[in-house]
């Protein structure tokens, strides 16, 4: 009879912990909307009230994630060593380099310990369905929408857009129009929806890990693959979200030629397309860069090239801004031998023994490597905590390598 209690009982915490698990990522995605929406009707809202927020998810998740995984201290010691020194040499202390290191760490040991492939078609339903409403709703209702959500005024009030700056349109962020013209349905004008996520580019991510999951999960049932495509494609089309599109193309190009790769192939990959930014740039001297794909892989390239060894190893402070350029962003804060050691831990240490779960690694892996060579995005909780606690629920068996699909 204990015996039957005891087992009870820690089913019970089994799906307590799963619950709180999935509210965590569901609340990573959508807290700047609730912060716009106080900030806008209710009260002034600050940068410290977001940064409280992230602390109050990024604790709770790790209090959970300590008590289950004993990785977790191990990789946790290493990292932080080596952020530590780092910043020691080169006399600057950022707290958000801490911040971004960890977050894949940490919600990555989430799904693992408290997440199953079920799990995970449960939150990306539910969270194609908050994001495909916010953005319908944007969309329909823009006037309501800035009224309640004032995203250029949370912008402006947290500290990321200068106050005395305009937006793209009346209450919108920086990039919420296209002035240029749609890439995606000219037609639907020059507005581009953001969703919970109050800017397009976190809207095209989340797109691309949404098609990835979903794609790789609901090849079965046909009706409800069908409906989840046909929703993420609206999301994707109506943020003209460009990029995003393109990395769903890469989704099914990486699933099939998923048999021929190997972790040490994968492992190299973000090495060739920092030499490949750098000739690029070389190759482009004195030719600007402008908002297309190609103009944004110039001004990586150039960004990457402002770098000098010091600054490379991550023992000297840059006073430029990286933001439109992941690997130079990497590099400054983490050095060449921290963002290898991150990246080897994932690709050579992350279990990936089915074809389900070593499809989903490459996802994730090329998805860092493109997005890497334009901006900073994918380090950004809001799509990041899903992002990585998928690749945590999808993660099977022990072996680092697909050797079981692979045989």
């Amino acid at each position: 009879m204990s015996g039957t209690v005891a087992t009870s009982s820690s089913t019970k915490w089994d799906v307590a912990g799963e619950t709180v698990a999935q509210a965590i990522v569901i609340a990573a995605l959508t807290f700047n909307l609730v912060l716009s929406f106080l900030n806008a009707s209710v009260m002034p809202v600050t940068a410290t009230h977001v940064i409280a927020v992230e602390l109050v998810l990024l604790g709770v998740a790790t209090v959970m994630v300590g008590s289950r995984s004993e990785s977790f201290y191990f990789i946790a010691m290493l990292l932080g060593a080596w952020l530590v020194f780092a910043m020691a040499l080169r006399y600057q202390f950022d707290a958000k380099a801490f911040r971004d290191a960890f977050i894949p760490v940490i919600f990555y040991l989430l799904g693992r310990h408290y997440g199953t492939p079920e799990l995970g078609d449960r939150i990306v339903a539910i969270a194609i369905a908050i994001v495909a409403a916010g953005a319908l709703f944007e969309w329909l209702f823009l006037d309501v929408y800035l009224k309640y959500v004032d995203v250029l005024g949370f912008y402006q009030a947290k500290g990321v857009v200068d106050p005395n700056a305009g937006g793209d349109g009346p209450g919108l962020f920086v990039s919420g129009l296209r002035f240029e013209g749609r890439t995606l349905l000219p037609f639907l004008g020059e507005h581009r929806v953001s969703s919970v996520f109050l800017e397009p580019v976190s809207l095209g991510n989340f797109g691309a890990i949404a098609f990835a999951w979903v794609l790789l999960r609901d090849r079965g049932r046909w009706a409800a693959m069908a409906i989840k495509i046909a929703l993420i494609a609206m999301i994707l089309v109506l943020g003209d979200a460009r990029f995003g599109v393109y990395l769903c193309g890469v989704v099914v190009l990486v699933y099939l030629v998923a048999p021929l790769l190997r972790p040490a192939m994968v492992f190299v990959l973000p090495f060739i397309a920092v030499i490949a930014l750098l000739f690029y740039a070389g190759s482009m001297v004195g030719v600007p860069w402008d908002n297309t794909t190609s103009g944004r892989f110039l001004l990586s390239g150039q960004l990457l090239s402002t770098l000098n060894l010091e600054q490379a190893l991550g023992l000297q402070v840059s006073a430029l801004d990286y933001d439109d350029s992941g690997y130079s962003y990497m590099l400054s804060q983490f050095g060449i031998l921290g963002a290898a050691m991150m990246w080897g831990i994932y690709v050579f240490a992350g279990p990936a023994e089915t074809s389900s779960s070593w499809r989903f690694k490459l996802f994730v892996c090329m998805y860092l490597i493109l997005l890497l060579s334009i901006s900073t995005s994918s380090v950004t909780i809001k799509t990041g905590a899903l992002l990585w606690y998928l690749a945590g629920c999808i993660a099977y068996g022990r072996r680092p390598a697909p050797v079981a699909f692979r045989s």
